[in-house]
């Protein structure tokens, strides 16, 4: 391939769009943030009790109330002296599937995130699998699972201070409103499991499903989907109503449950924009239209990411004014493209660091004497084009400096690496620069009108130090 023929590439993939069998764009309901005290199928909308978006005054008091108890911790639980060595505020992940592949994806973003309090740790903690059903049985295998990722992780259960829970049931089969129903009362008993299983919890965050009109089969279709808003929703009004099976004020008699609040609300009608703009299209999802592809994830991450700065009951203790350095990262995502040999191997030494060299991106496993062409992006997408998936933003591709081609040739043994100076501008600490790198195969099945192309997976880079 040579380099006009990657300047070809370039404009396949800008003048090509992603062509999805994705019917069902609406189910015709209406998010619950914007239903307001308008009802579905007699029960009102609204995040909160009345229609409301946020929480009756003396429960957001009580939230904040707790908030401010929120200190760093250190391994046994203890407050931190100031300027202490290991005192962290953690904030856990609990959940199924859907959960872990999106919140694994914010912990990229919050570990690289400059203004985040130091002493703030993310853990994902959710599992595949692992329905609510499972969840609120305080016996099952899952929560030894929990344990070892925070252990994994070097903090413990004495450190968790917020959770943040999204689950579902798998197959649902009842109608409305027994399903919603039926799981608030599993959702309940995961809250209570989460107050014995971390005894210094003092806020739970909960989040119900994204929009299942795309679903291929029957683990979590609409309207179940929906309707898992409503499980959310009344579990908090129950709260909020003085449920003891719920209490969390030692005033009232004993603590079972942290404190409850909406998360990010991430259902919205497929392609029908919600009122902040919010839509879910067919390449947000996996095959299955359950799951979330990357696209979808980076969404739930970014709508996370503004959750905790801006929530009141969250800000004061996860972010901070100051920014401070965060390590250089290179994170991969998605799937290959294969060539001859197989999948590309992504050779990957380290994330870039503000004012080096950074060699540390290329491949292996590629044709011997072949060019590569790394595309750089200031955001990601997954579009499905000719046989590949293409992971960058093709309308935020960008040169590493004005005229340099962004490519290298592998050797005699398949192998090479791009070579990229990186600024040393302080501003640029934390940046998320999105790339891929397509190899010229014959041998490769995809972009056959290009003579046939290897790609990588979709890589991240944090730059940092």
């Amino acid at each position: 391939m040579t380099r006009s023929l990657a300047l070809s590439l370039v404009c396949a993939l800008a003048g090509t769009a992603a062509a999805q069998n994705c019917s069902q764009t609406s189910v015709g309901l209406t998010p619950l943030n914007d239903l307001g005290t308008g009802t579905y199928q007699g029960f009102v909308g609204g995040l909160y009790p009345g229609g409301a978006n946020v929480a009756p005054p003396t429960h957001a008091a009580a939230g904040a109330a707790l908030a401010a108890t929120i200190v760093p911790r250190l391994a046994d639980g203890s407050p931190a002296p100031p300027a202490a060595p290991g005192g962290r505020i953690v904030l856990v992940a609990l959940g199924m599937s859907n959960a872990t592949q999106e919140f694994s994806t914010f912990v990229q973003t919050s570990n690289a995130d400059v203004h985040r309090a130091p002493p703030v740790r993310v853990v994902d903690a959710a599992q595949g699998g692992i329905h609510a059903g499972l969840m609120a049985d305080p016996m099952h295998p899952y929560w030894n699972v929990v344990s070892t990722r925070l252990a994994q992780a070097g903090v413990t259960e004495s450190q968790v201070q917020a959770v943040w829970i999204k689950n579902a049931h798998a197959s649902p089969t009842l109608g409305f409103p027994a399903h919603a129903t039926a799981l608030k009362d599993d959702l309940r008993a995961i809250v209570q499991n989460a107050r014995l299983k971390f005894p210094n919890l003092r806020l739970a965050f909960l989040s119900s499903r994204t929009y299942g009109g795309y679903a291929a089969g029957a683990l979590n279709p609409e309207p179940y989907a929906y309707e898992s808003g409503f499980a959310v929703k009344w579990l908090i009004e129950d709260q909020i109503a003085g449920d003891p099976a719920l209490n969390f004020d030692p005033s009232a008699g004993p603590v079972v449950a942290p404190w409850l609040a909406w998360g990010p609300y991430l259902w919205a009608d497929g392609l029908v924009p919600r009122s902040d703009g919010l839509t879910w299209e067919c390449r947000d999802f996996a095959a299955d239209g359950v799951h979330p592809a990357p696209l979808g994830r980076f969404e739930v991450a970014e709508r996370l990411h503004a959750f905790f700065h801006s929530e009141p009951t969250a800000a004061p203790w996860y972010a901070t004014a100051n920014a401070h350095p965060v390590p250089a990262a290179l994170y991969q995502y998605g799937e290959p493209a294969p060539g001859a040999n197989g999948p590309l191997a992504l050779v990957g030494t380290g994330g870039p660091e503000l004012g080096t060299q950074f060699n540390g991106l290329g491949v292996a496993n590629a044709p011997p004497n072949a060019l590569a062409v790394v595309f750089l992006a200031t955001g990601y997408d997954d579009l499905a084009l000719s046989g590949a998936h293409v992971y960058v933003d093709l309308n935020t591709i960008f040169l590493p400096a004005p005229g340099l081609f962004s490519g290298f040739t592998t050797n005699a043994n398949g192998f090479g690496l791009f070579s990229l100076g990186v600024p040393n501008i302080p501003a640029l600490m934390g940046l998320n620069v999105y790339a891929q790198i397509a190899v010229a195969d014959p041998g490769a099945a995809a972009f056959p009108e290009l003579g046939g192309l290897a790609l990588t997976r979709g890589i991240r880079l944090v730059l940092g130090t």
